[in-house]
């Protein structure tokens, strides 16, 4: 068994290997260079390990990003696959409530987990058994990973090292974390903002999987004062009706984790009236492999479209007059009405069996014939004909 003399690991060789890997990050950082550089570095200042940054929520059981060096495909494969979510160091992990920098064999060895299946079917085969890593707190439940994993034979050289090392990048990393956070924040802003554009007339509000309020616009707020329909306590939207709460729940957590349901809408009755609640995910921008926001990207959020189904009644009003001031057909009038009810273009497109091309077409006439220019003018304007 051959081991490595700690002397090739000494203070110039340590800072060294700390100066290229924290270059590694602030490239990556700025957009310089990419993510993948950095446990690239780490892992080639090592022989015979792999490095890893990735980004895990363990409560959500999610992996939201991933970067896998010196290993072989199909290990990497198989990780993004099914390891990551069986790999009993999580606990660990998820238990830590600040940045922590720790060597496996000194906090959790791997010997302690010998009898696991991420052990014997992943860990083993690689002859990585052992590892030092620092996790970097995120939010709500998710962490950033630095993690160098080596041959257990090679921990009491590489462990030193190791930790060494990520202390003095640590800095540079958390630096990275905060402004991810940041920019992740900015526009996931931006998308929720533009996604009540076009929902002024009725309320609506944009939440995340776990019923968190992001955004919501004039009707939603004053529901909300209302305490009909909608509840929000503790910053958490909730429905009146405890039926359909659940489903309500239910559905956000689908949408937002990206798993696919037909639950699109949600009818309930109260003492005060009827409601109607459509929910749909929220399209996200895709962050490149190159952008800072790959190592955080913006979390998935889904637009919520409350409708009072009496004041619906009253409000989608028959509209005959604007055949006769505009010349608007029969189907132009159909569609006013749906924008009317607060649905996008989109939505009205849907509900009147008809593609979004023809509906954009037709919205382009009834613009030409109510001389208006733009959707918010027409809104106005048909707010006043009924």
């Amino acid at each position: 068994m051959i081991r490595r003399s700690l002397d090739n690991y000494g203070e110039d060789h340590v800072a060294a290997i700390s100066s290229e890997v924290s270059a590694r990050i602030d490239a990556a950082t700025f957009g310089t260079g990419s993510w993948d550089e950095v446990p690239a570095a780490l892992s080639s200042a090592f022989p015979g390990s792999w490095g890893g940054v990735y980004n895990m929520n363990f409560p959500e059981n999610r992996l939201n990003f991933m970067s896998l060096q010196n290993m072989e495909p199909a290990f990497v494969k198989s990780f993004a696959d099914h390891f990551a979510y069986v790999n009993p160091w999580a606990a660990y992990w998820a238990s830590l409530k600040t940045t922590t920098i720790a060597a496996s064999e000194d906090v959790y060895p791997a010997r302690s987990i010998a009898k696991s299946e991420f052990y014997n079917d992943w860990l083993l085969p690689q002859n990585t058994e052992a590892a030092a890593g620092m996790k970097l707190v995120g939010e709500r439940g998710e962490a950033v990973h630095v993690l160098l994993h080596f041959p257990l034979s090679q921990s009491g050289v590489y462990d030193k090292a190791g930790l060494e090392i990520l202390h003095r990048i640590r800095g540079n990393f958390e630096r990275s974390v905060n402004l991810a956070r940041l920019l992740r924040t900015d526009v996931e802003t931006v998308v929720a903002d533009a996604a009540l554009v076009e929902r002024s007339r009725y309320a609506a509000l944009v939440v995340s999987g776990d019923r968190l309020l992001r955004e919501s616009n004039l009707m939603a707020e004053q529901l909300f004062s209302s305490g009909q329909g909608v509840a929000v306590r503790n910053g958490r939207c909730y429905l009146v009706d405890k039926d359909a709460d659940a489903r309500f729940g239910a559905t956000l957590e689908k949408l937002a984790a990206g798993t696919p349901t037909r639950a699109s809408r949600i009818a309930f009755r109260t003492a005060a009236g009827a409601w109607q609640v459509s929910v749909a995910a929220i399209p996200l921008p895709r962050p490149s492999p190159a952008s800072i926001l790959s190592l955080l990207p913006p979390r998935r959020m889904v637009l919520v479209l409350v409708v009072d189904l009496g004041l619906q009644r009253a409000e989608a009003a028959d509209l005959a007059s604007l055949s006769t001031l505009f010349g608007l057909t029969p189907s132009e009038i159909a569609f006013c009405k749906r924008l009317l009810l607060g649905e996008s273009v989109t939505d009205a497109a849907e509900h009147l069996g008809i593609t979004e091309g023809t509906a954009r077409t037709r919205l382009k006439a009834i613009l030409q014939k109510t001389s208006t220019s733009r959707q918010g003018q027409l809104m106005l304007l048909l707010s006043k004909a009924t």
